[in-house]
């Protein structure tokens, strides 16, 4: 044991001079006893001085150095293939017992080795192997080898049990070139093909909108059947949505087959394909598969309101009626008794629409508040917006207009209110606006100035807002109908193009809950834990890390509430159990000690997946090449008893001697607290023996 020093602050000549003093103070404590005999003042000066410098050497805290030579055992990881596929029987693959006693067969090894044994489906964990029995829906092997070649457990090679069958994640050959131990692996399952059909893959986007058409490809793949006829059906809960008979050609191994859905009502939507089962088939539970779709409701309900008669207010309308996912409901004043209306009844509206200066008779009836809905304003001939009016975001500071044209705002280029046909803006007809404008509000963001005679001015043309939940857009200009009604067709898109953002933009929610939550995706496995994060700000816009969030998850004979776990950064966390089979809602409610933060709500799906069934062929190839690319022995579970027999195998398994350092540190040790204990003690009782004070 060497001593290494000291860990403290103090300087050497301070400590020395602190020991000096311990040593006279405890003399001096007794030297003024006259009762006593030297010897005993020295016997208790000493056990007092003692007791006192332990304790000034443990506050300086020393430490030594201890070190010794062990062997350390080889380290292998050993990945176990999960996915429900090893477990079906197949040729002389006879699941999961050939699994089993391959796991028993690999375990006798005749060397001393340190095993760490890792399970892998989507995600890879560690895993008691006398318990492991495979479960997952799907198999991402590139995650897998990622985990133990990343590692820093000093592993000296790894041993892989799969069957290949990549159901997600990348191909992981090159990734294995890259390890710097070798990968044995051990191939299970069946290389052999049998008649079947199955469901191989299904396309579709996991959202739509409401009054669409959503499109669906399903992939078919067949062996063994020749010039056949299937029926597939597409279903939802007990109603059949659509069938299709096709012919499988002996040519094709992969029949593609597309489906329409008409998307009616929002919410989640839960859909199946199902092939009808054919004699001879080797298995028909991989003749259906389910999949999802989160339909929004995509119709915008828009109300126009038009101060006056004007070709704008003909080609906005028109433009807006070319809309099939716009409800649009039409007033245009024409005086203090008379208007012309075209309401659709509704509670509310997603965007209203000024043409011109409000009438005050339309505020009234329609209760417009200057806080309650998302708002565009158009101008209009002598109608110009004044900077006294709530609704106003360009300040017109003189009534007069010019023939001006677009002149882009560079800052704010990429906003996507400006994704527009490519066209070159001084060649468009010239519009009529101000050049005499600014903006009312210091946050509103300019999108395009007023060009006048080719002269770049200060001038708003069209502007925007965002205020809490609302947007509000201003375009302060007339007479672009002459873009709407132009012979070229380029001009004719941009306008169209511009008034459909404009419209969109502003319509569309910003937003800003404090509390939102999601699913990590819309459609889990019953064998996968649903995982559920959000996001939590406080009413300052601040994100907030001592919130909790309770979750309440519901389903058909289900209903449990969880608290999410907190991440910090104002990120919660739910990993709820493995839920049955069935459509689920959740209700998260967010608060911060007594006080209500916000809430939400939401749903997802929980399915069986068959996608582990729908290819039980060994992908003996890519076996292979993981094998040989990281310098490693490919093995049939045939040959296993064969493994530990193997030169290049047993060439690893090598035990290593490595120098094991050792601190010791004094203060950390109680016995030496213990011992000034004993001292003053003993010291303590000593005195009373003299009688001393």
């Amino acid at each position: 044991m060497e001593f290494q020093g000291l860990q403290n602050s103090l300087p050497n000549v301070i400590t020395v001079i602190i020991a000096l003093l311990i040593g006279l103070l405890s003399w001096y404590s007794y030297k003024k006893y006259s009762s006593i005999s030297v010897t005993w003042k020295v016997i208790l000066s000493s056990l007092r001085g003692l007791s006192l410098g332990i304790l000034l050497l443990l506050f300086m805290n020393p430490f030594f150095k201890s070190s010794k030579e062990v062997a350390v055992k080889p380290k292998v990881a050993v990945l176990l293939d999960d996915s429900e596929s090893t477990t079906v029987s197949k040729g002389n693959y006879e699941g999961l017992s050939t699994y089993r006693s391959t796991l028993a067969q690999l375990r006798n090894t005749p060397k001393k080795v340190e095993f760490t044994y890792f399970k892998f489906g989507s995600s890879v964990q560690n895993i008691d192997p006398d318990t492991f029995s495979p479960t997952q829906p799907s198999t991402n092997l590139f995650n897998a080898i990622e985990t133990i070649t990343t590692s820093n457990e000093g592993y000296v090679s790894a041993i892989l049990i799969s069957d290949g069958i990549i159901t997600e994640g990348k191909n992981p050959v090159i990734l294995s070139g890259n390890s710097t131990f070798p990968i044995h692996v051990i191939g299970i399952g069946d290389t052999s093909r049998v008649k079947d059909i199955s469901i191989q893959n299904i396309s579709t986007n996991a959202t739509g909108f409401t009054n669409t058409v959503h499109s669906i490809e399903v992939d078919i793949s067949q062996f063994g059947f020749d010039n056949q006829d299937i029926n597939l059906k597409l279903t939802s809960g007990t109603t059949v949505i659509d069938r299709k008979d096709i012919s499988i050609s002996k040519d094709k191994e992969i029949e593609r087959v597309q489906f329409e859905i008409k998307l009616n009502s929002p919410g989640l939507k839960q859909y199946k394909i199902e092939i009808e089962p054919i004699a001879g088939e080797w298995i028909t539970e991989n003749n259906s598969s389910g999949f999802s779709i989160e339909v929004l409701d995509s119709k915008k309900r828009i109300l126009h309101i038009a101060s006056a008669i004007h070709p704008d207010v003909k080609a906005l309308r028109s433009i807006l009626f070319e809309d099939q996912n716009i409800e649009l409901s039409t007033y245009t004043y024409l005086n203090q008794s008379k208007s012309i209306k075209d309401i659709i009844p509704t509670d509310e509206y997603d965007l209203i629409i000024f043409q011109g200066r409000p009438p005050s008779v339309a505020i009234s009836e329609f209760e417009i508040s200057n806080s309650g809905y998302s708002s565009l304003f158009i101008s209009l001939p002598n109608q110009n917006l004044t900077s006294t009016q709530w609704f106003n975001i360009i300040s017109v500071n003189s009534k007069e207009t010019f023939e001006v044209h677009f002149l882009p705002n560079d800052e704010n280029s990429e906003h996507p209110i400006l994704e527009l046909p490519d066209i070159r803006l001084s060649t468009l007809a010239p519009i009529q606006s101000s050049i005499n404008a600014s903006n009312a509000f210091p946050d509103a963001t300019t999108l395009y100035y007023a060009s006048y005679q080719n002269i770049s001015t200060d001038s708003p043309l069209i502007s925007i807002l965002e205020q809490g939940n609302t947007r509000r857009s201003h375009f302060n200009a007339f007479g672009w109908y002459r873009m709407y009604l132009s012979p070229n067709s380029s001009e004719r898109a941009f306008i169209k193009q511009l008034i459909s953002n404009l419209v969109d933009w502003t319509s569309s929610d910003p937003d800003n809950r404090l509390l939102k939550v999601k699913p990590t995706k819309n459609e889990f496995n019953s064998s996968e834990s649903p995982i559920i994060n959000a996001g939590l700000i406080n009413e300052n816009g601040e994100v907030e890390t001592a919130g909790t969030i309770e979750i309440t998850i519901s389903g058909a004979n289900y209903d449990a509430n969880f608290s999410m776990e907190n991440l910090n950064n104002g990120n919660y966390r739910l990993q709820a159990p493995n839920l049955p089979d069935g459509k689920y809602t959740f209700n998260a409610v967010a608060r911060k000690g007594n006080r209500e933060i916000d809430t939400q709500s939401g749903e997802f799906l929980v399915n069986k997946s068959n996608i582990e069934l729908a290819n039980t062929i060994r992908n003996q190839d890519l076996l292979q090449s993981i094998a040989s690319n990281s310098g490693g022995m490919f093995f049939d579970f045939s040959s296993v008893t064969e493994f530990w027999n193997n030169q290049s195998v047993s060439n690893n398994l090598v035990s290593r001697t490595e120098i094991q350092e050792n601190y010791i540190f004094p203060v950390r040790s109680v016995y030496w607290f213990i011992l000034v204990l004993l001292l003053l003690g003993t010291e303590w009782l000593l005195r009373k023996k003299f009688a001393l004070p």
